[in-house]
């Protein structure tokens, strides 16, 4: 059904002009917005795992870099378990990093920004591993470098050396 909504409504560019394009273009991403909203509403208001769970991941499906600070909140939410018995799971059990890591490049600042104030070990490595998998290891290892180089602060320059420690450990 929608499939056949989206095709009239491609069919219709030729015809529409440039005023009418951007409404279309416009209504799609009110839709991607709203979209996001409601994820976010469930994400918060659920108390179900799987719930929760399955919101992270569709926003990391659909790539709503406009959710990646609700996803670096979550960093470290635990979805294992959740899978029905026999079922293979959509994500692994820390799906709010897999979706950072979908989402690509806009989550890379945020992860940096945690990792300069987080405390928590898991967290930290989470963080990391989203730079890393977005990056990739020679990429990921510049950006810390430079982070660290550039920090004045203290405490935020010891934060972000450990987390080069941490890349520095992960598997090439």
């Amino acid at each position: 059904m929608i499939e056949q909504e989206i095709m009239e409504l491609m069919k219709s560019l030729d015809t529409m002009d440039e005023q009418a394009r951007m409404r279309l273009v416009s209504k799609v991403d009110e839709q991607r917005s709203e979209l996001l909203s409601v994820l976010i509403k469930h994400l918060d208001a659920s108390s179900s795992k799987n719930v929760q769970a399955a919101a992270i991941y569709l926003i990391g499906r659909h790539r709503l870099a406009e959710g990646v600070g609700e996803l670096i909140r979550r960093i470290d939410f635990d979805a294992s378990g959740q899978a029905a018995k026999g079922a293979e799971p959509l994500w692994e059990q820390y799906p709010a990093m897999e979706a950072l890591v979908t989402i690509g490049k806009p989550s890379v600042r945020a992860a940096l920004q945690l990792l300069a104030i987080e405390k928590d070990n898991l967290r930290r490595t989470l963080a990391v591993k989203v730079i890393r998998y977005v990056e990739g290891a020679e990429v990921a290892h510049f950006i810390l470098d430079h982070s660290c180089a550039i920090e004045n602060d203290p405490i935020r320059k010891a934060n972000l050396a450990d987390a080069r420690a941490r890349l520095a450990k992960l598997p090439r």
